[in-house]
Parts: C-alpha cells; structure tokens; sequence
C-alpha cells in the first residue's frame, strides 16, 4: 500500500524533508507520481518515534546554546525550553536518535558524485563536518561532507560538476539557510554522522555526544549572557533572527 511523505515522515518521527531525502537515497520504496512522493508502507522503519523534529529555526538555536552560549533570535522562553531539551538529551539512552530526529529539519541533505574532491576539500564556500571533520575518527579524503548556504549550492554543484549519485556518492552537501561556524560545534557533527545511520557513524555520535554532556557544566558557565557568535551574525543577516 501507497502512502503520502508526510505520513511516512510522521510515522518515522522525522521532518519531512528527511523523508524525502531517504526516498531520494533508496532508503524508502517510493516513487514520484504528479509531482509528489508515494511510499510504500512496508518500506517504512517500525521504529519508535524518538522526537518531534524542531524546526530549522529552533534546531538553529539547540546548536548555538549547546555551546553554552545564547540563541538571541529567540524568546528567553524558547530558549528554556531548548536548554531543558538539553537535559533531556544528557539522560537519554540513545541520545544520538533523539539528536538526529531532533535536528532533522537543519539542511537538506544531498548524496551526489565527484570525479575530483580536493578542490572541494578548500572551497570557502563549504564547510567541513560529518566525515570530512577529523574529530568523527572516520574520515576518509576520496570523500567530502559539508555544510553550505542554500545560495551558493547550485555554483557549488556547477564549479565541481557535483551530479546526484543516491547511495554511490563520494559528496554529501547539507544545504542549508547559514554556514555553521569552524569547526561546527560537536552537537552538529554528531548530528551528521547519526545520519548516515551505520554503526560506526551512529556509534561515534553517541561518544561525541557523552564528551560533551561531560564538559557541559564549564560550557555552560558564561550563561545566557556571552557574546554573539559569528553563527548568531549570519543568523541575523539572513532573517532568521526576526
């Protein structure tokens, strides 16, 4: 039996966006008809839904006072409310699928194939994270994962010849409405690596995630009040701080 994306997206408890992005990667039994997703009910994981997934705004926002800092495009009660999210994902079980879920909705995320990578590797417009980030312990050069703004990514595509490859690519590209600051802070690239669901990706997320819980009382010491970030700077020149 057929059913409608955002009903495969709901039954998964992730965004959308992340159901197409699974049924672009052959990861859902869909197929397009007029325009739209149809996917096949039995292609989609039973698995309990592990978080509604914030909005690209609010997942901005659990990023930046992850650092223990301030999100000051939001009001002081959303941000509670994320700093009280926060705790929840310290004391979850499997923080990494709550993180994933979570943070869903923070880019679309492109699989695509390059002949040459290196000159990706230094492309300003990008920047690094996931696999391509030294801290995942997993990086390999013959691949490239990064985030970049929505508005450079088609001269991004065009300048490296990038071309849709589903599970073949060598180039995973989170488009995104903002460049992340360098290197993206550990939330972030754990978030990344629980995409690529594998073992060893979902494992070293969680590590991650545990490395920060435990250094999160000395982050969190300069409270609400500490310095815009370059991050909040761009939040701002692009409107998401309204």
């Amino acid at each position: 039996m057929d059913i409608e994306l955002a009903e495969a997206a709901r039954m998964m408890g992730v965004s959308a966006v992340r159901a197409r992005q699974l049924a672009r990667e052959g990861r859902l039994r869909a197929r397009r008809v007029g325009g739209r997703w149809l996917v096949d009910a039995a292609s989609v994981p039973s698995a309990p839904r592990r978080g509604r997934p914030m909005s690209p705004r609010s997942a901005w926002a659990l990023v930046q006072i992850s650092r223990g800092g301030s999100a000051d495009w939001i009001e002081p009660r959303e941000s509670y409310r994320l700093r009280k999210a926060l705790d929840r994902l310290v004391a979850d079980d499997e923080p990494e699928l709550l993180l994933r879920s979570w943070l869903a909705a923070r880019a679309e995320r492109e699989l695509l194939s390059a002949s040459e990578v290196d000159a990706l590797h230094a492309d300003a417009r990008l920047v690094l994270s996931g696999l391509s980030d030294e801290r995942s312990g997993l990086s390999a050069a013959a691949n490239v994962e990064a985030y970049v703004r929505a508005e450079d990514a088609d001269a991004v595509r065009r300048n490296h010849l990038l071309v849709d490859a589903g599970s073949n690519a060598n180039v995973v590209l989170h488009v995104s409405p903002l460049l992340p600051d360098r290197p993206v802070l550990v939330l972030l690239l754990a978030a990344d690596l629980a995409d690529h669901d594998g073992p060893r990706e979902l494992a070293r997320a969680r590590e991650l995630i545990a490395g920060w819980a435990a250094s999160r009382t000395g982050a969190f010491a300069s409270g609400p009040g500490e310095s815009a970030t370059p991050m909040t700077a761009r939040l701002r020149d692009d409107g998401m701080t309204g």
